[in-house]
């Protein structure tokens, strides 16, 4: 097996984001968009400062998960707490390849408020309220389309926008029609092709890009954090105990990378291990198997979208306990058994060596009941004590860095409840 080609991370994401709440379907791209076109307006900016504004009006709500939030969020009240906006601070700038940027995601909303754990300096302030006027236009229009845009500009013209923003936009929007392009839907074409000429990101930047996303959803749970990063290191040390070739490990890491993407559209919080044993098996029905089918098509190589599909539908049949009648190919047995291990080892980091032989039973317990051969899981036992080592040892990394973002989300979403309600 050749080695996988590059993967299309932005339309990945946006793709993902269209499945995320109804509410913010295509939210993110239509705020890129008005940035885009009024960043063609002006010198104000160099090249690359004007893709990465472009960047970060796409993501600007990363941090939105819970009905909650995204309540808040399309709330036009300023007292509003925005913790969609800690967590995206904090995602940006943990795993982004825009870490220097995170600070515009904090103030995003309040873009005058002074938090002082966390300075801004003018020139970010002056992107956050940029990006802050793209979002509340999108979010008017969509709410009030009938309404007067202009009034509605005006309550905040001088206080939350600069007025010198404010003509801005009304001269972009003379001249390229910008609202009239997004309620025909135009507005996407432009988009894709900007995304097309523009985003020619490097392998580590693709990387963090798509690192940042998967754990905005993964990090909102003690249950998941560890869910998909398990998954991958799991995969890996599992083909390389197997001497795979080159070809297929990076082939099976990249699919068991992409392989729950579908998971977006589940909004069920886990406060028990209950609900995580309803959370597994709901990742591994028709639906979010299709949802994961269309946001990779045609943003992935063939062979990766058929290993992910081969793998969940084996995981299906290992959740059901259903009868496995053909024989897996053995890079989908891999990922589809990195991840029933995972669904198990991430919910308590330090596994001790007792739990092992535990495992190994479930393990036996599901290809018998499967009737499934099981010359793979065989082979595996003799290194299994160290694969489930190997795989701690990658994941205490992402691990600790969780606890320590969780840390610093409930003490920022403190200062910011307490402290800074009035600006």
């Amino acid at each position: 097996m050749n080695k996988p080609g590059p993967i299309n991370v932005v339309d990945i994401i946006c793709h993902s984001f269209r499945h995320m709440d109804p509410r913010l379907i295509s939210h993110g791209e239509r705020v890129s968009y008005i940035l885009m076109k009024m960043l063609e307006e002006t010198r104000r900016y160099t090249l690359q400062e004007k893709h990465d504004i472009f960047m970060l009006g796409l993501l600007h709500d990363i941090g939105a998960y819970k009905d909650s939030e995204i309540d808040a969020m399309l709330s036009f009240d300023t007292e509003e707490t925005m913790e969609h906006s800690v967590f995206g601070y904090l995602l940006f700038k943990t795993f982004s390849p825009l870490q220097q940027y995170a600070d515009v995601i904090l103030y995003h909303h309040h873009c005058n408020a002074q938090y002082y754990s966390v300075p801004i300096s003018s020139y970010h302030r002056d992107i956050a309220k940029l990006i802050y006027l793209a979002d509340r236009i999108d979010i008017f229009c969509v709410q009030n389309p009938d309404g007067d845009l202009n009034a509605f500009l005006e309550q905040y013209n001088g206080n939350t926008f600069y007025p010198s923003d404010i003509h801005w936009f009304w001269k972009t929007e003379e001249k390229y029609h910008l609202l009239e392009n997004i309620t025909s839907l135009a507005y996407q074409e432009e988009v894709g092709d900007y995304i097309e000429r523009h985003s020619k990101l490097t392998a580590d930047q693709a990387y963090k890009y798509l690192m940042t996303f998967i754990f905005s959803v993964d990090f909102r749970s003690d249950y998941t954090a560890l869910h998909t990063n398990y998954a991958v290191q799991l995969s890996k040390n599992i083909a390389h105990t197997l001497h795979l070739p080159v070809g297929s490990l990076k082939t099976i890491e990249t699919a068991a990378l992409l392989h729950n993407l579908g998971k977006v559209s589940l909004n069920n919080p886990l406060v028990n291990t209950e609900d995580y044993d309803h959370y597994v098996k709901a990742l591994y029905n028709d639906s979010t198997l299709a949802i994961t089918r269309d946001i990779l098509s045609d943003n992935v190589e063939e062979p990766i979208l058929n290993l992910i599909e081969e793998s969940s539908l084996l995981l299906r049949s290992w959740t059901m306990d259903e009868q496995i009648t053909a024989s897996p190919a053995p890079s989908a047995e891999i990922v589809a058994l990195s991840y029933l291990m995972s669904n198990t080892l991430s919910l308590e980091m330090n596994v001790s060596y007792c739990h092992h032989p535990r495992l190994l039973s479930f393990l036996r317990d599901k290809y018998k009941s499967c009737d499934m051969n099981d010359s793979i899981l065989r082979t595996l036992e003799k290194s299994f004590d160290q694969i489930i080592e190997n795989t701690q040892r990658s994941c205490s990394n992402i691990y600790d860095t969780y606890h320590q973002m969780m840390s610093e989300y409930r003490s920022l979403n403190i200062v910011l409840k307490h402290y800074n309600s009035k600006y």
